[in-house]
């Protein structure tokens, strides 16, 4: 997923819709590489 934006179609043949979702990476990766952060 390294790409800026991923479509993802869902069809659960109930008409026309469209949306927005944003999300995060909240991978383990991630946050191991940002446990070390001080604010």
């Amino acid at each position: 997923m390294a790409q800026q934006e991923i479509t993802i179609r869902v069809d659960l043949g109930r008409g026309e819709a469209k949306d927005t979702v944003y999300t995060c990476d909240l991978s383990y990766d991630y946050v191991k590489i940002n446990a070390d952060y001080r604010s």
